[in-house]
């Protein structure tokens, strides 16, 4: 055996065993506790289309696209709540509770999260409704280059010009403009006069659209608290929400399943957890002052699901560890 190549003693072999067997249990924890939560957001889902009748900006959004992060992490086999209601909540006349006579132009300029949810939550690639929501989406598109938040997100407790700057990020997410597509060169021009973010998603989304950034994804890492949660709002504490976000976007950036802040994110969803497998999170509205409610706990517990079931992309970014 040459010296440049020694065989691994036994402590060796040991700590490697040690660390393929921990870093085995974060994953096999990620996957448990997502499975916990899977009753609950079918549950809560369900009873808000039967007693709403409308798909809302997030609710239904974030019921499929966590299902179908379940359905490929192989966490369920099939899921009849995608296939019945995924189309849906594709028809503009199951927004907001609108009618017809509103016509689907002025329910389209006011749902732009909704199709842009839809669009990045499908399992579908090419689903039959995508050509519609983007020549929507296209359609309203700001002159300063901007896409309007809307439902309740204009109420939200951030600057109302990082509301309208998460949604345009979220956007540009949806429709992959090419680089030198105009309508992504307004977006960047507008997005380009940005003060950084008071919220985790917006420093998300901003990641999610550079995952090659280095210093993006450690200005998002350095946001993740000694517990290692993450909350909506960057200096709030940690919560289900802004650290499923996280997990979300670091995971597109290429972090290793193994990396030390997802262990610690995982191990504070676990800690943090209710039986009924939701996870408690303070509302995004500036009105409600912090107080627990339905809303950002269903959208919390959703995205928790999906930031632990994400598969770490292979991009050009090393792991810092």
């Amino acid at each position: 055996m040459s010296w440049l190549n020694p065989a691994p003693t036994m402590k060796t072999r040991l700590i490697l065993c040690l660390l393929a067997a921990a870093t085995a249990a974060s994953a096999e924890e990620a996957l448990d506790i997502a499975k916990l939560s899977l009753p609950f957001i079918k549950e809560k889902g369900l009873a808000w289309i039967e007693d709403r009748q409308c798909a809302s900006c997030h609710q239904i959004p974030s019921m499929l696209w966590s299902l179908n992060s379940a359905l490929k992490a192989g966490l369920i086999t099939e899921s009849p709540e995608v296939v019945k209601w995924t189309p849906w909540a594709a028809d503009w006349r199951h927004w907001n509770q609108t009618k017809d006579k509103d016509g689907v132009d002025k329910v389209s300029a006011g749902n732009i999260d909704t199709m842009v949810f839809l669009l990045l939550g499908s399992s579908d690639p090419a689903p039959a409704w995508a050509a519609d929501f983007r020549a929507q989406l296209l359609k309203n598109q700001q002159p300063d280059g901007s896409w309007k938040a809307g439902g309740q997100l204009p109420l939200g407790k951030r600057p109302p010009r990082e509301i309208h700057e998460v949604t345009t990020m979220w956007t540009l997410l949806a429709l992959k403009p090419t680089a030198d597509d105009p309508v992504r060169k307004r977006a960047e021009d507008y997005l380009a006069k940005a003060q950084p973010g008071q919220s985790t998603e917006w420093h998300a989304a901003r990641l999610l659209l550079k995952p090659d950034d280095a210093a993006l994804r450690e200005a998002l890492l350095a946001f993740q608290h000694e517990d290692g949660g993450w909350g909506w709002l960057t200096n709030e504490p940690g919560d289900a929400f802004g650290t499923g976000l996280a997990l979300y976007a670091l995971a597109k950036s290429g972090l290793p399943a193994d990396h030390d802040s997802r262990k610690k994110a995982v191990a504070f969803l676990k800690s943090t957890q209710r039986p009924d497998g939701s996870w408690p999170v303070p509302s995004t509205r500036a009105r409600d002052k912090n107080r627990i409610n339905k809303t950002a706990t269903y959208w919390g517990t959703a995205w928790a699901v999906i930031g632990l079931l994400e598969e770490p992309a292979v991009t050009g970014v090393s792991a810092a560890r």
